[in-house]
């Protein structure tokens, strides 16, 4: 269930949303990428997890507290922000992007 909706691109000079998602869910091994049923990979990182779509980043963050932050790849700071765990959406719209958490880099490409 989404507690609000708003949208994103990398071209627009707005700061995106995060959108906290009910439920919860883990991945529990490290370092692969997993297919999931709606046909999204899931890139399981150090300590968390992630999926892209054309629309934005869907966090899943089982530790307690998570330094997050996400670049334009011009190096734009498009959000940045303390997670608690739980799962997560981030609006950007098609592009690519780096997702920093924990001091950890990941380019991500949502298309």
């Amino acid at each position: 269930m989404l507690s609000m909706i708003s949208a994103f691109s990398q071209n627009e000079g707005q700061r995106a949303a995060v959108i906290r998602l009910e439920g919860s869910g883990q991945v529990s091994r490290t370092d692969i990428e997993m297919p999931v049923n709606s046909g999204q990979i899931v890139t399981v990182a150090e300590g968390f997890s992630y999926s892209t779509t054309n629309g934005g980043i869907f966090l899943i963050l089982p530790k307690a507290a998570n330094n997050v932050r996400l670049f334009a790849l011009t190096g734009q700071l498009i959000w940045n922000g303390e997670l608690v765990s739980g799962r997560f959406y981030i609006p950007t719209g098609k592009g690519i992007y780096i997702l920093r958490v924990n001091n950890k880099s990941y380019k991500v490409n949502c298309k």
